[in-house]
Protein backbone atom coordinates (compact mmCIF):
# COMPACT_ATOMS: atom_id res chain seq x y z
CA UNK A 1 0.00 0.00 0.00
CA UNK A 2 0.69 3.41 -1.08
CA UNK A 3 -0.51 6.42 0.19
CA UNK A 4 -0.13 10.51 1.95
CA UNK A 5 -1.85 11.73 4.62
CA UNK A 6 -2.23 15.47 5.96
CA UNK A 7 -3.46 17.78 8.99
CA UNK A 8 -4.26 21.33 9.09
CA UNK A 9 -4.97 23.26 12.41
CA UNK A 10 -6.52 26.92 12.11
CA UNK A 11 -7.02 29.11 14.80
CA UNK A 12 -9.18 31.93 14.91
CA UNK A 13 -10.89 34.79 17.96
CA UNK A 14 -9.50 31.44 20.60
CA UNK A 15 -11.39 28.72 18.56
CA UNK A 16 -9.20 25.64 16.89
CA UNK A 17 -9.99 23.91 14.07
CA UNK A 18 -8.36 20.17 13.35
CA UNK A 19 -9.05 18.53 9.71
CA UNK A 20 -6.98 15.94 8.42
CA UNK A 21 -7.70 13.46 5.67
CA UNK A 22 -5.58 10.37 3.22
CA UNK A 23 -5.69 8.98 0.41
CA UNK A 24 -4.37 4.97 0.26
CA UNK A 25 -4.55 2.77 -2.46
CA UNK A 26 -2.87 -1.19 -2.89
CA UNK A 27 -0.57 -0.18 -5.37
CA UNK A 28 2.86 1.29 -6.04
CA UNK A 29 4.36 4.28 -6.49
CA UNK A 30 2.88 5.22 -9.47
CA UNK A 31 -0.09 5.95 -6.88
CA UNK A 32 1.57 8.84 -5.62
CA UNK A 33 2.90 9.81 -9.35
CA UNK A 34 -0.55 10.31 -10.41
CA UNK A 35 -2.09 12.24 -7.81
CA UNK A 36 -2.15 15.97 -7.55
CA UNK A 37 -0.68 16.32 -4.15
CA UNK A 38 -1.19 19.66 -3.75
CA UNK A 39 -4.36 20.14 -4.44
CA UNK A 40 -5.42 17.54 -1.97
CA UNK A 41 -3.86 19.10 1.08
CA UNK A 42 -4.56 22.79 -0.02
CA UNK A 43 -7.96 21.32 0.19
CA UNK A 44 -8.00 20.11 4.00
CA UNK A 45 -6.26 23.44 4.82
CA UNK A 46 -8.89 25.47 3.33
CA UNK A 47 -11.39 23.46 4.84
CA UNK A 48 -9.80 24.11 8.52
CA UNK A 49 -9.83 27.79 7.64
CA UNK A 50 -13.46 27.01 6.66
CA UNK A 51 -14.52 24.97 9.73
CA UNK A 52 -12.93 27.53 12.24
CA UNK A 53 -15.06 30.50 11.32
CA UNK A 54 -18.34 28.38 11.56
CA UNK A 55 -21.17 28.14 13.68
CA UNK A 56 -21.90 25.10 15.25
CA UNK A 57 -25.97 23.30 14.38
CA UNK A 58 -28.45 23.51 17.29
CA UNK A 59 -28.71 20.25 18.73
CA UNK A 60 -31.46 17.59 18.03
CA UNK A 61 -33.40 15.44 15.33
CA UNK A 62 -32.85 16.15 11.54
CA UNK A 63 -33.39 14.48 8.48
CA UNK A 64 -29.61 14.01 7.49
CA UNK A 65 -27.57 13.09 4.00
CA UNK A 66 -24.74 11.06 5.04
CA UNK A 67 -21.72 11.23 2.40
CA UNK A 68 -20.43 7.72 1.34
CA UNK A 69 -17.40 7.99 3.36
CA UNK A 70 -19.26 8.47 6.97
CA UNK A 71 -21.77 6.13 6.20
CA UNK A 72 -19.25 3.98 5.37
CA UNK A 73 -17.79 4.19 8.98
CA UNK A 74 -20.46 4.16 10.91
CA UNK A 75 -21.61 0.27 8.79
CA UNK A 76 -18.39 -0.78 9.90
CA UNK A 77 -18.02 0.17 13.08
CA UNK A 78 -22.12 -0.09 14.38
CA UNK A 79 -23.01 -2.80 12.27
CA UNK A 80 -20.18 -4.80 10.16
CA UNK A 81 -18.57 -5.55 13.84
CA UNK A 82 -21.85 -6.69 15.26
CA UNK A 83 -22.20 -9.06 11.84
CA UNK A 84 -18.68 -11.07 13.24
CA UNK A 85 -19.35 -14.72 13.63
CA UNK A 86 -17.55 -14.80 16.90
CA UNK A 87 -19.50 -12.18 18.61
CA UNK A 88 -22.81 -13.50 17.29
CA UNK A 89 -21.63 -16.68 18.52
CA UNK A 90 -21.23 -15.44 21.95
CA UNK A 91 -24.18 -13.41 21.82
CA UNK A 92 -22.39 -10.19 22.14
CA UNK A 93 -24.14 -8.74 19.35
CA UNK A 94 -27.29 -6.89 18.50
CA UNK A 95 -28.00 -8.87 15.63
CA UNK A 96 -27.88 -12.80 16.87
CA UNK A 97 -30.55 -14.98 16.26
CA UNK A 98 -32.20 -12.45 13.60
CA UNK A 99 -31.08 -14.10 10.64
CA UNK A 100 -34.23 -13.69 8.08
CA UNK A 101 -35.14 -10.28 10.02
CA UNK A 102 -35.85 -7.22 8.59
CA UNK A 103 -33.15 -5.27 10.20
CA UNK A 104 -33.56 -2.18 7.74
CA UNK A 105 -35.12 -0.35 5.13
CA UNK A 106 -35.48 -2.31 1.85
CA UNK A 107 -33.30 0.01 0.35
CA UNK A 108 -30.57 -1.29 2.11
CA UNK A 109 -28.08 -3.83 1.08
CA UNK A 110 -24.65 -4.36 2.69
CA UNK A 111 -21.69 -6.70 1.16
CA UNK A 112 -18.34 -7.87 2.32
CA UNK A 113 -16.01 -8.46 -0.47
CA UNK A 114 -12.41 -9.50 -0.63
CA UNK A 115 -11.48 -7.05 -3.99
CA UNK A 116 -13.15 -3.93 -4.43
CA UNK A 117 -12.41 -0.99 -6.76
CA UNK A 118 -10.80 1.54 -3.89
CA UNK A 119 -10.44 -1.30 -1.23
CA UNK A 120 -8.26 -3.44 1.01
CA UNK A 121 -6.86 -6.15 -1.74
CA UNK A 122 -7.71 -9.90 0.74
CA UNK A 123 -8.97 -12.45 -2.44
CA UNK A 124 -8.15 -15.31 0.25
CA UNK A 125 -8.02 -14.82 4.15
CA UNK A 126 -5.40 -16.16 6.76
CA UNK A 127 -6.88 -19.94 6.80
CA UNK A 128 -6.71 -19.98 3.13
CA UNK A 129 -10.43 -19.71 2.27
CA UNK A 130 -11.53 -17.55 -0.98
CA UNK A 131 -12.66 -14.36 -0.33
CA UNK A 132 -15.79 -13.60 -2.61
CA UNK A 133 -18.77 -11.82 -2.38
CA UNK A 134 -20.76 -12.04 0.78
CA UNK A 135 -24.17 -10.23 0.76
CA UNK A 136 -24.93 -9.83 4.69
CA UNK A 137 -27.82 -7.59 4.25
CA UNK A 138 -30.19 -7.67 0.89
CA UNK A 139 -32.94 -5.01 0.71
CA UNK A 140 -33.15 -5.08 4.51
CA UNK A 141 -33.27 -8.19 5.44
CA UNK A 142 -29.89 -9.87 7.51
CA UNK A 143 -28.90 -12.92 5.35
CA UNK A 144 -26.04 -14.25 6.57
CA UNK A 145 -22.69 -13.53 9.39
CA UNK A 146 -18.76 -13.30 8.70
CA UNK A 147 -16.97 -16.41 10.10
CA UNK A 148 -14.08 -17.93 9.88
CA UNK A 149 -13.66 -21.78 9.74
CA UNK A 150 -14.16 -21.97 13.64
CA UNK A 151 -17.52 -19.95 14.22
CA UNK A 152 -18.79 -21.50 10.92
CA UNK A 153 -18.54 -25.05 12.87
CA UNK A 154 -20.16 -23.72 15.31
CA UNK A 155 -22.82 -22.27 13.75
CA UNK A 156 -23.61 -25.17 10.98
CA UNK A 157 -22.41 -23.12 7.80
CA UNK A 158 -19.63 -22.21 5.87
CA UNK A 159 -16.56 -20.45 6.10
CA UNK A 160 -17.09 -17.15 4.57
CA UNK A 161 -13.10 -15.94 3.77
CA UNK A 162 -13.31 -13.24 7.05
CA UNK A 163 -10.26 -15.10 9.15
CA UNK A 164 -7.66 -12.31 9.14
CA UNK A 165 -4.58 -12.39 11.51
CA UNK A 166 -2.35 -9.06 11.92
CA UNK A 167 0.78 -11.34 11.12
CA UNK A 168 2.65 -14.78 11.01
CA UNK A 169 2.27 -14.93 15.13
CA UNK A 170 -1.44 -14.01 15.79
CA UNK A 171 -4.27 -16.15 15.51
CA UNK A 172 -6.69 -15.81 12.86
CA UNK A 173 -9.86 -13.82 14.33
CA UNK A 174 -13.01 -13.16 12.82
CA UNK A 175 -12.38 -9.77 10.71
CA UNK A 176 -14.49 -7.55 8.28
CA UNK A 177 -12.91 -6.99 4.74
CA UNK A 178 -14.59 -4.47 2.77
CA UNK A 179 -18.09 -3.89 4.17
CA UNK A 180 -20.06 -1.29 1.83
CA UNK A 181 -23.42 -0.31 0.92
CA UNK A 182 -24.40 -1.05 -2.48
CA UNK A 183 -25.46 2.31 -4.93
CA UNK A 184 -29.05 2.94 -5.31
CA UNK A 185 -30.55 4.84 -8.13
CA UNK A 186 -30.79 8.66 -6.98
CA UNK A 187 -28.04 11.52 -8.08
CA UNK A 188 -26.80 13.71 -5.41
CA UNK A 189 -29.41 16.62 -6.33
CA UNK A 190 -32.52 14.56 -6.20
CA UNK A 191 -31.64 13.10 -2.71
CA UNK A 192 -30.51 16.80 -1.42
CA UNK A 193 -33.86 18.46 -3.46
CA UNK A 194 -36.75 16.66 -0.90
CA UNK A 195 -34.71 18.03 2.48
CA UNK A 196 -36.63 21.32 3.57
CA UNK A 197 -34.34 21.91 6.66
CA UNK A 198 -31.66 19.41 7.03
CA UNK A 199 -27.86 18.54 7.22
CA UNK A 200 -25.40 17.02 4.69
CA UNK A 201 -22.77 15.40 7.14
CA UNK A 202 -19.63 14.50 5.89
CA UNK A 203 -16.74 11.91 6.75
CA UNK A 204 -13.61 14.11 5.72
CA UNK A 205 -12.22 15.10 9.21
CA UNK A 206 -14.47 12.99 11.42
CA UNK A 207 -12.85 11.97 14.37
CA UNK A 208 -13.80 8.23 15.37
CA UNK A 209 -16.59 7.75 18.44
CA UNK A 210 -17.83 4.67 20.45
CA UNK A 211 -19.63 1.78 19.39
CA UNK A 212 -21.49 -0.88 21.46
CA UNK A 213 -22.43 -3.90 19.20
CA UNK A 214 -24.43 -5.86 21.84
CA UNK A 215 -27.07 -2.70 22.26
CA UNK A 216 -26.04 -1.38 19.14
CA UNK A 217 -25.42 1.92 20.30
CA UNK A 218 -23.13 4.13 18.12
CA UNK A 219 -22.06 7.73 18.89
CA UNK A 220 -19.55 9.41 16.19
CA UNK A 221 -17.78 12.85 15.99
CA UNK A 222 -17.93 13.48 11.91
CA UNK A 223 -16.31 16.04 9.77
CA UNK A 224 -17.26 19.78 9.01
CA UNK A 225 -20.73 19.73 7.25
CA UNK A 226 -23.36 21.55 5.74
CA UNK A 227 -26.60 22.83 6.17
CA UNK A 228 -29.41 22.43 3.57
CA UNK A 229 -32.20 24.43 3.70
CA UNK A 230 -34.88 24.19 1.11
CA UNK A 231 -33.46 21.79 -1.37
CA UNK A 232 -30.23 23.36 -1.23
CA UNK A 233 -26.24 22.67 0.22
CA UNK A 234 -25.79 25.73 2.20
CA UNK A 235 -23.58 27.30 5.03
CA UNK A 236 -20.48 25.20 6.46
CA UNK A 237 -21.09 23.83 9.88
CA UNK A 238 -18.76 22.22 12.65
CA UNK A 239 -18.80 20.59 15.87
CA UNK A 240 -21.12 17.80 15.22
CA UNK A 241 -21.21 14.58 16.70
CA UNK A 242 -24.83 11.98 15.68
CA UNK A 243 -25.37 9.17 18.03
CA UNK A 244 -28.51 6.66 17.95
CA UNK A 245 -29.10 2.62 17.28
CA UNK A 246 -27.75 0.45 14.19
CA UNK A 247 -30.97 -0.68 13.65
CA UNK A 248 -33.20 2.21 13.78
CA UNK A 249 -30.88 4.22 11.41
CA UNK A 250 -31.05 1.87 9.00
CA UNK A 251 -34.74 1.35 8.90
CA UNK A 252 -34.60 5.13 8.34
CA UNK A 253 -32.81 5.31 5.08
CA UNK A 254 -35.47 6.67 2.73
CA UNK A 255 -33.02 7.13 -0.34
CA UNK A 256 -29.52 5.64 -1.28
CA UNK A 257 -27.74 7.47 -4.36
CA UNK A 258 -26.01 6.04 -7.52
CA UNK A 259 -22.39 7.98 -6.56
CA UNK A 260 -20.29 5.04 -5.66
CA UNK A 261 -16.60 4.93 -3.76
CA UNK A 262 -15.25 2.40 -1.40
CA UNK A 263 -11.74 3.67 0.28
CA UNK A 264 -9.13 1.58 2.72
CA UNK A 265 -5.96 3.51 4.58
CA UNK A 266 -2.41 3.04 5.03
CA UNK A 267 -2.38 5.08 7.74
CA UNK A 268 -5.13 3.24 10.31
CA UNK A 269 -6.89 -0.07 10.96
CA UNK A 270 -9.32 -1.84 12.83
CA UNK A 271 -8.40 -2.46 15.94
CA UNK A 272 -9.64 -6.26 17.77
CA UNK A 273 -8.66 -8.89 20.06
CA UNK A 274 -4.98 -6.79 20.50
CA UNK A 275 -4.54 -7.05 16.65
CA UNK A 276 -4.71 -4.04 14.41
CA UNK A 277 -5.68 -5.17 9.99
CA UNK A 278 -6.63 -2.64 7.22
CA UNK A 279 -10.00 -2.91 5.41
CA UNK A 280 -12.03 -0.91 3.28
CA UNK A 281 -15.36 1.12 3.71
CA UNK A 282 -18.00 2.85 1.93
CA UNK A 283 -21.39 2.91 -0.34
CA UNK A 284 -22.81 5.89 -1.68
CA UNK A 285 -24.46 9.08 0.20
CA UNK A 286 -27.58 7.99 2.53
CA UNK A 287 -30.68 9.90 2.99
CA UNK A 288 -31.66 9.19 6.80
CA UNK A 289 -35.27 10.63 7.65
CA UNK A 290 -33.93 10.90 10.76
CA UNK A 291 -31.12 10.95 13.14
CA UNK A 292 -30.39 12.90 16.25
CA UNK A 293 -27.05 15.69 16.14
CA UNK A 294 -25.05 17.35 18.64
CA UNK A 295 -24.08 20.79 18.24
CA UNK A 296 -24.85 23.90 20.49
CA UNK A 297 -27.52 23.94 23.20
Amino acid sequence: MTGLAHSSVAASKGQMEYVSDSKSRCAGFEFILENDWSSFTQEISELSLQAVEARMPRAGGYEVLADSDLIGLILHEAFGHASEGDLVATKESVLEGRVGEQVASPMVNLVDEGVVEGGYYLPFDDEGVEKGRLVVVREGVLKSFLHSRETAYKMGNLSSGNARAQGFGSKPIVRQTNLFMERGDQSFEELVEDIDEGLYICGRGARGGEVDVALGTFTFRVGPSYVIKNGEVGEIVRGISTSGMILETLRSVVAVGKDFAVRTSLFGGCGKDGQRVHVGHGGPPVRIERMVVGGSG
